[in-house]
């Protein structure tokens, strides 16, 4: 909230979910379910009030329930004495907005609730909006992660607020924070370059092998780092999850201790050829110096190093 202030916003909340007291999702201490329709947000979506960004957390879900509307799995509010879903309230709201920021795995690409299995129609805000035929006045912003990232969060907001359009990949993520796979940066990349990897989670080599996702997943996180800029998954020692992956957490996220099929190639060689290459030139290397050892009149007796002299004994 420090930042919000210091950049002078309006940030409006919706009482009814904010306070510990409600009933419902709607009802709470200070309101019954008819006044409820003079919070911001009811306001904001029913009436005349401006919205200036838009920010929605969570994935949308847009299946209807038995004897139900489109949305019902997911009601947040009342209005007119009404149950308002958040599928409704999306589409109000994002029609008005100047921006629509979706934070999050989940209000992103649809995340867990949007895998496979999924009875609620849980979708991403982009999705949901394009169902339901609304357009937005500028491109839906994307911030994957799970959780998203509160910098970038943060320096995305502050930059559509001043005015500043960011510069969006096909996916509708910011590039600045998304224009590099984690494994172009990652502090193990150069086992991988070797062909060297891990085969335990306490082995400090490349961890691809393992499962890690990051020669898929497009993000900053071994540039700007989390907490504080302290540390990020593979640096830790687990492999990176995928989890701001389009598909998290279905495939090529998952199965989660698998290796990806689809990963970048070294210099135009397999990284399991490569792996083998390497082998066999370590090998031929060991030999080559042997024999060149052995030609030079060096070899190993005893633990101790001998010479041999021309005519002298083999």
């Amino acid at each position: 909230m420090d930042a919000v202030s210091d950049l002078r916003l309006s940030a409006d909340f919706w009482q009814p979910l904010m306070t510990p007291d409600y009933d419902l999702g709607w009802v709470s201490a200070g309101y019954t379910s008819e006044e409820s329709s003079s919070v911001p947000l009811m306001r904001a979506a029913y009436e005349e009030a401006p919205v200036d960004v838009l920010v929605v957390e969570g994935s949308i879900q847009t299946a209807s329930p038995k004897g139900g509307s489109p949305g019902d799995f997911c009601t947040i509010g009342e209005y007119q004495g009404k149950p308002r879903s958040a599928y409704e309230l999306l589409q109000r709201l994002a029609a008005k907005a100047s921006y629509v920021v979706a934070v999050g795995q989940c209000s992103a690409f649809g995340g867990i609730p949007a895998a496979m299995g999924n009875v609620t129609g849980a979708t991403s805000v982009v999705n949901a909006l394009k169902q339901a035929g609304v357009g937005t006045r500028n491109p839906v912003i994307n911030l994957p992660g799970c959780p998203a990232h509160p910098d970038w969060t943060l320096l995305t907001l502050a930059s559509v607020l001043q005015g500043f359009k960011p510069d969006l990949d096909p996916l509708g993520r910011p590039r600045a924070f998304f224009s590099e796979v984690i494994h172009d940066h990652c502090p193990r990349r150069g086992y991988y370059d070797r062909g060297e990897f891990a085969t335990s989670f306490d082995d400090p080599r490349c961890l691809w092998k393992l499962g890690c996702k990051g020669p898929i997943t497009y993000s900053a996180c071994t540039i700007t780092k989390w907490n504080s800029g302290l540390s990020f998954c593979t640096q830790r020692g687990p492999m990176c999850w995928g989890c701001m992956h389009e598909s998290f957490p279905d495939p090529p996220s998952s199965p989660f201790f698998k290796e990806v099929e689809a990963v970048p190639s070294i210099l135009g060689v397999d990284a399991n050829a490569l792996g083998a290459v390497m082998a066999v030139g370590t090998a031929a290397a060991v030999g080559a110096h042997l024999a060149s050892s052995y030609r030079r009149g060096k070899f190993k007796r005893g633990g101790e190093e001998e010479a041999r002299s021309e005519g002298g004994k083999a």
